[in-house]
């Protein structure tokens, strides 16, 4: 195995990485696709528990961020462990897509419903492909290619099928295409990161630099008036995203996606859409169509014909 080297990073910066490492030699067996599949579960259940935060969004996302930051730090203190500026240069460009990505979010939640932003979302495996091809060299065999498609097919079904339930605004369109390629850089971005630094490193990096790029544009929109409209059941909500889909999703999707291809982890992560949109009938009361149940079938089966081919 190569030794460590300097040399450009292809997402912009110069940074000192090491060599991939051999997944032959790391043995972690089938784990790396058992942490993805809790991470498709806790992902899947964001948008609609986000969605219960009374909060606007500006206030609600500057919350979620700045107590995620601070709950790594204090684990980090714990475990005597604190970010140096490797650790903050090399999750850069991986913190600011998230923190993008949580901006538009939290604003695409206010103007549209769950559904619509989910099969947005579902595009995402076919971002990642083509970033994933250009800067890592990834090949996926014509199989994985195939069932794919068809995960991202039987997602849109599971949106489309809602018919006209389904309801939207050019924002909240808008808002779910940037969230769309926030996290498509986020994946490319954590698949790079994490070949020097560790996941706490590669997380605490990314909270740090998503709560502080938040912070003047929250400020700018008048965000931090609204801190007192968050409520007792707002701060619960935002400690149930803290412990599922913050910090705990955030540190098994990390450490997994070291050992898998981006671009098949992103195709496995599109379960979340299933699980969003099934998660959204008991919390939201939207109820899916025996076509949207079609789907999302679909979408589960193809995802897990992948994963047993592994």
């Amino acid at each position: 195995m190569a030794g460590p080297s300097t040399g450009p990073n292809p997402l912009g910066a110069t940074v000192q990485t090491v060599a991939p490492v051999d997944r032959s030699e790391a043995a972690p067996g089938a784990l790396p696709y058992v942490g993805l599949a809790v991470v498709l579960l806790l992902w899947g259940f964001g948008p609609p528990v986000s969605k219960l935060l009374t909060a606007p969004p500006l206030t609600a996302s500057f919350a979620r961020l700045w107590t995620s930051s601070l709950a790594m730090l204090l684990l980090g203190l714990l475990a005597r462990h604190r970010p140096s500026w490797a650790t903050m240069r090399g999750s850069f460009i991986a913190g600011v897509a998230f923190g993008l990505n949580s901006l538009v979010f939290f604003t695409a939640l206010s103007n549209a419903s769950i559904a619509t932003i989910t099969v947005i979302g579902s595009l995402q495996p076919a971002v990642v492909m083509l970033g994933a091809s250009r800067i890592f060299g990834e090949r996926l065999n014509r199989r994985v290619l195939t069932w794919t498609g068809v995960a991202i097919g039987g997602a849109v079904l599971a949106v489309l099928g809602a018919g006209a339930s389904v309801h939207t605004n050019a924002l909240g369109v808008m808002c779910a295409i940037g969230s769309l390629l926030a996290m498509g850089v986020y994946f490319l971005a954590s698949k790079h990161a994490r070949k020097s630094l560790g996941a706490w490193e590669y997380v605490t990096g990314v909270m740090l630099w998503a709560s502080i790029l938040v912070t003047p544009v929250v400020a700018l929109g008048g965000g931090l008036n609204h801190l007192d409209a968050i409520d007792r059941v707002d701060w619960f909500w935002l400690f149930v995203m803290l412990i599922g889909p913050g910090v705990g999703g955030q540190l098994i999707m990390g450490w997994s996606v070291r050992w898998v291809p981006v671009s098949l982890s992103a195709m496995i992560l599109l379960g979340s859409t299933v699980v969003a949109i099934v998660a959204a009938w008991p919390i939201h009361g939207e109820q899916p169509t025996l076509v949207q149940l079609v789907g999302c079938v679909v979408t589960l089966g193809a995802v897990g014909l992948i994963l047993q081919g592994r």
